[in-house]
C-alpha cells in the first residue's frame, strides 16, 4: 500500500465553531487555516485551486480510511468526519465508497447522520449500512433515530423500500434478531408525531442534529425522544399482528415434507428420498448479500472480482443485484451460516426446482417439461455472462417460487459423492455458459470444492421452524 505524507500541505482542521448550522455558511480561510463567519473580517475570496486542493486532502485521507475500514473494521475519527461532511456540503464531490463510509461514521457517533444520509445516491448501499447500523453499531441505531431518519430525509422512499424488505427477511429467520427487526419496522411505518401543544415552547427540529444540521437544547432533545417512543411502541404492536401473519418470507419459499424421485448421483437413476419440511431462498446470493457478509469480517473475498466480461463486477454498484460469483465451497458454505441458514442438500435442491404441488410430479425444467429459451440465462440465450436475479420471473420460476433455478449461475449444495478417491460436491442448475440438457432440475455437476468461477454462485437454505 502507498504511504501518503502531508507534510507539505496545510493540516486539516479547525474545529468549526461547535454552534454551526446549517443556515450559517461558514467559510475556511485558508490563510489562518480556520473557519469563520461570512463577513467577520475583511480576507480573500479563496481561489478555486485553493478550494480543490483541500478536497484533495479530503479524499486521500478518506482513503486511507478506506483501507483501514476493510483491513481492520475502524471508522475514521471525528475530525476526517466532520471535514468530509464539510466538503459534501461545499458542493464538492467523493466517491460513493468515501460517501458511504461517512455515513457509517455518522450512524455510529450519532453526529451528522442526516447530512450524511442526504449525500448517498445508491439506496440499495443506503439501506444494508443502515441496517448494519441496527445490527451491528455499539450502541445500535435506535428505532426513534430510524424514524426520524426516515421522516427527514427527502430520499427516504428509496431506501426505505429495501429496508424493509430486509428487515422483514430478518424478522422471519432470525430468531435472536426478531424484536429489534420488528421495532426498526414499525419506525419505519409510523406516522409523524402529532405537534406538542403550544405551551410556550418552541417546536423541535425533526432530527436530532450534528454539528452539520446544529444544536438542539438536551430537554427539547427528550421531550421529542419521549414523544417518538411513545409512538413507536404503539407502532410495534400493530405491527407485530401484521408481521405474524404473513405467511412465508419475500426472500424464502416453503418446501413440504414429503417422499421425491430425485437424482443423487450424476446420470443415475431417480431414487425415492424423505425430507422434512425445509426452505430456501427464492434468489440466487447477490453480491450485495456477499459484501454484508464481507464488510463484517465472516466471509473472504474472492481472488478476482471480475464475470466472464465485467472486470469490476464485485466493485460495481450497478451489479449489487446481480448474483455473486467466483466462490468455493468453503466461501459458500460460510456465507449460509452467517445468513443464519446452511447450504441445501442436493435432494432439497431438486425439489425446490421441480416439484409441483399441484400434480404432485417433478418436472424436468422449473416452468415444465420442455426447455423454453425466453425463461432461463443459457447459452442458447447468448447473453453470456450473469444477469441480474430474477430477471426471468414470473414465467421462469418453478412451480413453488424459485427464481433462477435453471441458467444464470450454477449453484452449490451440500451433497458430496466420491471421484477417483477425491470428495467433491454437486453443483445444480446450470448457469449462462450451458446448453438447455444441462439446465435440467435433475442434472449435477461434481466440482471440486476449491472451485472458484464466474458461472458458479450459491442459494442458501434452512429447516422450516
Amino acid at each position: 500500500m502507498m504511504r501518503m505524507s502531508f507534510r507539505k500541505e496545510k493540516p486539516i482542521d479547525p474545529t468549526p465553531p461547535a454552534s454551526v448550522t446549517a443556515d450559517i455558511a461558514w467559510e475556511y480561510d485558508d490563510e489562518t487555516a480556520a473557519y469563520r463567519r461570512p463577513g467577520s473580517r475583511p480576507a480573500a475570496t479563496p481561489t478555486p485551486a485553493t478550494s480543490d486542493a483541500r478536497t484533495q486532502r479530503v479524499r486521500r485521507a478518506l482513503d486511507v480510511a478506506l483501507d483501514e475500514w476493510w483491513r481492520r473494521g475502524v471508522l475514521p475519527a471525528d475530525e476526517l468526519l466532520r471535514e468530509g461532511l464539510l466538503v459534501l456540503e461545499a458542493g464538492h464531490e467523493l466517491d460513493e465508497s468515501q460517501r458511504t463510509l461517512l455515513l457509517r461514521a455518522a450512524l455510529a457517533r450519532r453526529r451528522g447522520m442526516l447530512t450524511a444520509l442526504r449525500h448517498q445516491n445508491d439506496p440499495e448501499r443506503t439501506a444494508v449500512v443502515l441496517e448494519d447500523a441496527l445490527f451491528q453499531a455499539t450502541p445500535p441505531l435506535s428505532p426513534g433515530d430510524l424514524a426520524r431518519l426516515h421522516q427527514s430525509d427527502a430520499q427516504s422512499a428509496a431506501w426505505a423500500a429495501l429496508l424493509s424488505e430486509r428487515l422483514r427477511t430478518v424478522a422471519t429467520t432470525d430468531p435472536t434478531r426478531r424484536r429489534q427487526a420488528k421495532a426498526a419496522l414499525a419506525a419505519l411505518h409510523a406516522p409523524a408525531p402529532l405537534a406538542a401543544p403550544d405551551v410556550g415552547v418552541e417546536p423541535t427540529p425533526p432530527l436530532t442534529p450534528g454539528w452539520i444540521e446544529g444544536e438542539v437544547a438536551r430537554q427539547r432533545r427528550r421531550n421529542w425522544l419521549w414523544l417518538m417512543s411513545m409512538a413507536a411502541t404503539l407502532a410495534v404492536v400493530a405491527a407485530a399482528v401484521v408481521w405474524w401473519q404473513r405467511a412465508q418470507s419475500d426472500a424464502m419459499i416453503d418446501a413440504p415434507a414429503g417422499s421425491y424421485a430425485v437424482t443423487l448421483q450424476p446420470d443415475g437413476a431417480a431414487e425415492v428420498v424423505e425430507l422434512a419440511a425445509f426452505r430456501i431462498d427464492r434468489f440466487e446470493a447477490t453480491v450485495a448479500d456477499y459484501r454484508r457478509c464481507y464488510e463484517r469480517g465472516a466471509c473472504a473475498w474472492p481472488a478476482t472480482t471480475a464475470s466472464a466480461t465485467r472486470p469490476g463486477y464485485l466493485l460495481d454498484p450497478a451489479f449489487s443485484r446481480f448474483p455473486m460469483i467466483n466462490l468455493d465451497y468453503d466461501s459458500a458454505a460460510r456465507f449460509c451460516r452467517f445468513m443464519g441458514k446452511r447450504l441445501p442438500t442436493a435432494a432439497e435442491w431438486e425439489v425446490a426446482a421441480a416439484f409441483a404441488p399441484a400434480t404432485n410430479r417433478m418436472y424436468r425444467y422449473p416452468w415444465g417439461d420442455e426447455f423454453a429459451v425466453q425463461r432461463a440465462n443459457s447459452a442458447v440465450l447468448g447473453i453470456g455472462d450473469t444477469v441480474q436475479v430474477g430477471s426471468f420471473r414470473p414465467a421462469g420460476d418453478s412451480a413453488l417460487g424459485a427464481s433462477d433455478m435453471a441458467g444464470n449461475v450454477a449453484e452449490w449444495t451440500a451433497t458430496a459423492v466420491a471421484q477417483d478417491g477425491a470428495t467433491l460436491y454437486l453443483v445444480k442448475g446450470g448457469a449462462f455458459v450451458d446448453t438447455a440438457e444441462k439446465l435440467r432440475t435433475a442434472a449435477s455437476l461434481p466440482t471440486a470444492p476449491r472451485t472458484s468461477t464466474n458461472w458458479l454462485g450459491v442459494r442458501c437454505a434452512a429447516d422450516r421452524q
